[in-house]
């Protein structure tokens, strides 16, 4: 969960209803310029294939898949953006407490 929430969560009792507005530093961060990058189409094969707007799966230095969004493409480049698509957002929401285990 997204520490905002569990903030506002944690002092709830069972029945209770709140609202809550998240600024992004209580959510998901501000969106990040870093995370945007351009890598050239013959760099990176399969590159070819994708188009703005699709959300693909490249990998970490770990080998873990990571998505990122294709945020432009042009004959020559592909613009990834590795932010969370939240990122920068306020986010509002109405908790209500139904259960506890």
């Amino acid at each position: 969960m997204i520490r905002g929430f569990d903030a506002a969560v944690a002092g709830m009792k069972v029945g209770e209803t709140v609202n809550i507005h998240l600024m992004p530093s209580e959510a998901y961060g501000e969106h990040d310029p870093q995370a945007v990058f351009t890598v050239a189409i013959a760099q990176m094969p399969g590159a070819e294939n994708v188009s703005a707007g699709q959300t693909v799966y490249l990998q970490n230095m770990y080998g873990q898949p990571v998505p990122v969004k294709v945020a432009a493409k042009d004959e020559e480049t592909v613009t990834f953006d590795a932010n969370h698509e939240m990122a920068g957002k306020e986010l509002n929401f109405l908790i209500e407490l139904v259960e506890v285990k």
